[in-house]
């Protein structure tokens, strides 16, 4: 009797030895229906990412006199744009200090950057016993806190008609950034002469 069983037991198919979980893992349900979604590509916004943080710390490991050089370069040229665009009302005393103070702080901006590029042959060297590093922190703190007091007097101000008021809206924004442009620099002296760290010999 047992060897029949045995027989009968070797001749079961697969499918009576496979346990109920095998079989519900084997049978799909005729409720299922298997979609072919295709594979988002991500690599555009992580590249994107890369070049961000890249650019972020090729500003970080930038020399702090080449950094100091290129905010300056910024500040004239958005000096340049601000002095471009303004249309000074007759009636109004913001727009013509504001208009002063953008002429005077490019003419002294740019003496200062030029002298810095000639190693300072033009001024510095004339002058030995001036603190530079002192005198150029106080300058362009000053103009920092000048220009982005007159940047919100002029956005409150008379902006004129048309053409002029468009001119006068764009210059006041640029008038702005040439103050946070300043303020950057500022910081930048600070850390010069508070960190223990010098960026050059003046």
């Amino acid at each position: 009797m047992t060897g029949i069983f045995a027989q009968l037991s070797a001749g079961e198919p697969d499918a009576l030895k496979a346990t109920p979980e095998k079989q519900q893992q084997q049978v799909p349900s005729p409720n299922v229906h298997l979609v072919d979604v295709p594979v988002l590509d991500g690599g555009a916004a992580p590249a994107s990412r890369c070049r961000f943080r890249a650019v972020c710390s090729k500003l970080v490991n930038m020399p702090r006199a080449e950094l100091r050089n290129r905010t300056r370069l910024l500040q004239l040229l958005l000096t340049i744009g601000a002095l471009a665009l303004i249309r000074p009302q007759y009636s109004d005393g913001f727009q013509w200090i504001t208009l002063y103070v953008l002429v005077h702080s490019f003419v002294i901006s740019f003496v200062l950057f030029w002298d810095r590029r000639l190693c300072g042959t033009i001024i510095r060297k004339q002058l030995p016993l001036v603190n530079w590093r002192v005198l150029e922190l106080r300058y362009t703190s000053i103009v920092t806190m000048l220009l982005y007091i007159m940047s919100f007097g002029v956005f409150s101000a008379s902006k004129g008609y048309r053409g002029d008021a468009i001119c006068n809206w764009v210059s006041s924004v640029l008038t702005l950034l040439t103050a946070l442009a300043y303020g950057a620099e500022t910081w930048l002296q600070l850390r010069d002469k508070y960190d223990g760290h010098t960026v050059d010999g003046h």
